[in-house]
């Protein structure tokens, strides 16, 4: 029987509206179904490949307009309810998500010898990552690795250590000190191994949402709160990709589009507040004899 451009694209219909996947989901599970027809066509199996004809459905647009209209934006109050309501053994983690936009995997594999406090920096090399279930039991491929699966001598990313970043850690070393030759910060809560994502969500996420009575929210929006706001404070670009890890400046594109798009007015506004009489010039240096 053959497969037709109907066939596809009601297929597409039932990921959306049945199986409720999100626009990403689709168009990885789309552009992979799309290469096994050219693979196909290619090897005269099938004449045509009924993926060329469905339009849009391979593309980032509409995935990028779904997360437009979805994406939670944190407020600084709801953030700081957020730490405060944190279990203390795992406050400080949140506070580097929040303030150092680590990724919860980043920030569940910190230990000592990332933080340098004398130069208020902290080096994001690690990640706790869990590769699936095996034959030994759910969970048991759980590792702590090099970012992105990078070789050893690669040395991942430096972050800024803001002041508020470090008193958390500090604090959080002399209360509850380090484990294992890792000297991780946060072991699992009864400190005979890594911590695990299913523990995290339902016995600290969940607990600092509740008692901080802020509205639900996935762990990855501490992270979209550090890169939002250190746009909105002027930080390049440039710097914010490297300090968030990513490859270039179009995922924050992508993801904090509503900064972008004010950005004309901020402009305007800007250059009629320097072109006045008296206004500081933040670029003026002082004449050396």
């Amino acid at each position: 029987m053959s497969l037709k451009v109907a066939d596809v694209e009601q297929w597409l219909l039932w990921m959306e509206r049945d199986r409720k996947l999100s626009a990403r989901t689709r168009r990885q599970r789309f552009s992979f179904f799309s290469g096994m027809m050219d693979w196909a066509v290619v090897n005269e199996i099938i004449g045509r490949n009924p993926c060329k004809k469905v339009k849009g459905a391979g593309s980032r647009a509409k995935e990028i307009r779904e997360h437009k209209s979805t994406a939670r934006r944190l407020t600084t109050r709801e953030v700081l309810a957020m730490l405060d309501a944190a279990p203390p053994r795992y406050r400080a983690m949140l506070w580097l998500m929040a303030g150092c936009g680590l990724r919860l995997g980043e920030a569940m594999a910190v230990s000592r010898d990332q933080i340098d406090f004398k130069t208020e920096t902290l080096r994001v090399d690690f990640q706790i990552a869990e590769d699936g279930d095996t034959a030994s039991g759910k969970n048991s491929a759980i590792q702590r690795r090099h970012i992105k699966a990078r070789d050893e001598g690669e040395p991942g990313r430096s972050v800024p250590l803001p002041p508020n970043v470090a008193f958390e850690l500090r604090r959080h070393i002399k209360n509850h000190g380090v484990w294992g030759p890792e000297r991780l910060l946060f072991p699992n809560v009864t400190r005979t191994g890594y911590l695990y994502a299913s523990y995290f969500y339902p016995k600290i996420w969940m607990e600092a949402l509740g008692k901080g009575q802020v509205k639900y929210c996935k762990a990855h929006s501490l992270r979209h709160y550090y890169g939002s706001r250190l746009l909105y404070a002027g930080v390049p670009e440039n710097d914010v990709a490297d300090w968030m890890g990513h490859s270039s400046t179009d995922v924050l594109r992508e993801h904090y589009h509503y900064i972008f798009e004010g950005a004309e007015q901020r402009g305007r506004a800007a250059i009629a507040t320097m072109l006045t009489p008296g206004a500081d010039d933040p670029t003026e240096a002082t004449e050396v004899a």
